[in-house]
């Protein structure tokens, strides 16, 4: 018998490293599928820990594979609602589906797949952040990994062989024996302090102010953006409710739009959208930017905008109640006094 030539024992080396990649690779990703932490094609399985934390990649799988009657949608404006408390005042089996700087594109996306889950959706809940409603209808907040979002299978690659999905997502969790509650997922308030120290950290006044802008200064991309993401499922979905909410930002908050010219246009904007929103039979709206003694008390607050969880509980109760609920009776007075309030706020008196 004669010793095998090098460059046989060469290629078995090579077939063996395949397949023993191969084989890796293909555990990897069978491994995936069968714990699926985004949810891409099942629900959760019993016995598993699940981390709930990154809204662009699991709000997909979220959206198609769980069981809810009810879902929020929106900014970071809503990453802090307790959905048990949506039950417990609604009656609802209530879905977060957050994205952080929501734009109307984001939302239009993750509603489009709502819709074609099997779940017969009662209400919508969404903020309006008339700030991103001022961009053009197709900017969104993050780029979406297209792949986590389309109806196939054959581009799901990054998902199935992704380090981070195997190592963070389903070893980390089962290690520590610790998943995301669902009602508490993607609630950021845990994790935040709050107060005019911490407020003032990242916050830089205005140094000049500019001439006000004309009110029908965004009237053009206000209209776009409800016309191409909001109003198609709205019209869609006759038998749901939508609930949108204007969330209390901080008297910062104004203070910027004043110095930069933007204040009246945008509030003559915030009238844009309650006015074509309310035109809908399914729809209410309910204002909580002038809530004035709530939006000038830096304790409630983490930055110039973000709010603590209280006030999230506190709208839920107004949803329940009815309360803080704009009419097209009484929108016109309710944004005139905050305009009224905002253009003749003292400002610097606000500053540490």
């Amino acid at each position: 018998m004669t010793d095998p030539k090098p460059k046989d024992l060469y290629k078995k080396h090579c077939l063996l490293l395949a397949t023993l990649s191969f084989s890796a690779l293909f555990a990897a990703a069978l491994l995936v599928i069968a714990a699926d932490p985004f949810f891409q094609y099942h629900k959760p399985l019993k016995g598993l820990y699940y981390l709930i934390d990154n809204k662009i990649s699991q709000n997909p799988g979220l959206a198609r594979h769980f069981e809810y009657d009810s879902v929020i949608t929106g900014s970071s404006m809503t990453v802090n609602f307790d959905t048990a408390l949506f039950a417990e005042k609604l009656g609802l089996n209530t879905l977060k589906l957050s994205y952080d700087g929501a734009y109307p594109k984001d939302i239009d996306t993750i509603l489009s797949l709502v819709q074609k889950s099997p779940n017969k959706v009662r209400a919508v809940f969404i903020s309006i952040d008339i700030l991103n409603y001022r961009a053009a209808p197709d900017v969104t907040a993050y780029e979406m990994p297209s792949y986590l979002y389309n109806d196939t299978v054959l581009d799901d690659i990054p998902y199935l062989l992704n380090k981070e999905v195997i190592l963070e997502y389903i070893v980390r969790p089962q290690i520590e024996r610790e998943g995301t509650p669902l009602n508490e997922a993607y609630w950021s308030w845990i994790y935040m302090w709050y107060g005019k120290d911490i407020v003032f950290q990242t916050y830089e006044a205005p140094s000049v102010c500019l001439p006000a802008l004309p009110e029908d200064a965004f009237a053009e991309e206000i209209a776009a953006n409800l016309e191409a993401c909001i109003l198609p499922h709205i019209e869609s979905m006759p038998d749901t409710v939508f609930t949108f909410f204007f969330p209390p930002y901080s008297v910062l908050y104004w203070y910027n739009r004043y110095a930069d010219g933007s204040l009246a246009a945008e509030l003559a904007a915030e009238k844009q959208v309650v006015e074509t929103l309310l035109a809908y039979p399914n729809v209410k709206v309910y204002y909580f930017q002038d809530d004035f003694s709530y939006i000038t008390n830096f304790d409630n607050y983490c930055d110039y905008t973000h709010y603590r969880h209280e006030m999230n509980d506190y709208m839920t109760e107004c949803f329940a109640q009815d309360t803080c609920r704009l009419t097209l009776q009484n929108y016109n007075t309710v944004i005139d006094n905050m305009l009224s309030w905002a253009q003749s706020c003292d400002y610097p008196s606000y500053l540490p």
